[in-house]
């Protein structure tokens, strides 16, 4: 959960030496506001206000005379616009001593890594910058398991579940309809049956190996010497076609 700052609390650490979650800017000095943004939302805790003063010197006191704060902060709105993606931040005008100077809070991120800028992909004949849900996909395929997955993505699948219980063989029973791979990250892998219904399982059931008689990949599922009863026990398999 993201923690606010009053006024007072935010003007305590404008006071205080910079560190991990404290940086001082004059309003003309832009050119390492992207950089500080990255660096607080990749590095601290999740929901941990880290504080970018702007129009602060760097003895701690408000410079003067005093710049236009809505103009600046429309400035820095359309420089955090290239961060990607966009970290959760939040603007708040300051005072003291009849000086004014803004104060942004920004969160330590659940959604880091964040970079001053998109990464791109290639759609047909052109470059791109990716979406957020591409750029989700490219931080999964650094999971080997989801990117063997993610490359059976928009594909026909075989899908087995696995059915244990203590005392009995396991039971396979294979998906009579048509199944697809829709999506898949470092916890669940999303498939989609006769192209209307969707259903998740946990990544962790997935096991991979490869089936030569099929000549494709084979990801099976299962439930790691756990014994339970059959109806709550269900494990999935994938066995992903190359063609």
């Amino acid at each position: 959960m993201a923690i606010d700052l009053s006024e007072q609390e935010l003007l305590a650490r404008m006071k205080t030496f910079e560190d991990h979650f404290v940086e001082r800017k004059t309003a003309a000095d832009s050119k390492d506001w992207l950089k500080t943004v990255v660096g607080f939302a990749n590095s601290a805790p999740d929901g941990y206000p880290c504080v970018l003063f702007i129009g602060v010197r760097n003895d701690s006191a408000i410079e003067s005379p005093q710049v236009d704060l809505d103009s600046l902060q429309r400035t820095l709105n359309r420089e955090l616009k290239k961060i990607y993606p966009t970290p959760a931040y939040l603007p708040k005008i300051i005072r003291e001593n009849d000086l004014q100077a803004l104060s942004v809070i920004v969160f330590g991120s659940e959604l880091r890594p964040h970079f001053a800028g998109p990464s791109y992909v290639r759609k047909g004949s052109e470059t791109l910058p990716a979406s957020e849900e591409e750029f989700a996909e490219l931080i999964s395929r650094r999971n080997s398991k989801a990117n063997m997955i993610l490359q059976s993505k928009g594909k026909a699948v075989t899908v087995v579940n696995r059915q244990e219980a203590a005392g009995r063989a396991a039971m396979e029973t294979g998906w009579s309809q048509r199944t697809v791979v829709v999506a898949c990250n470092q916890f669940w892998v999303t498939l989609e049956t006769s192209g209307v219904d969707r259903i998740s399982f946990p990544l962790k059931r997935v096991e991979l190996s490869f089936d030569d008689a099929q000549n494709r990949v084979r990801n099976k599922g299962y439930s790691l010497g756990r014994k339970c009863h059959a109806s709550t026990n269900a494990w999935l398999a994938i066995w992903a076609r190359t063609a």
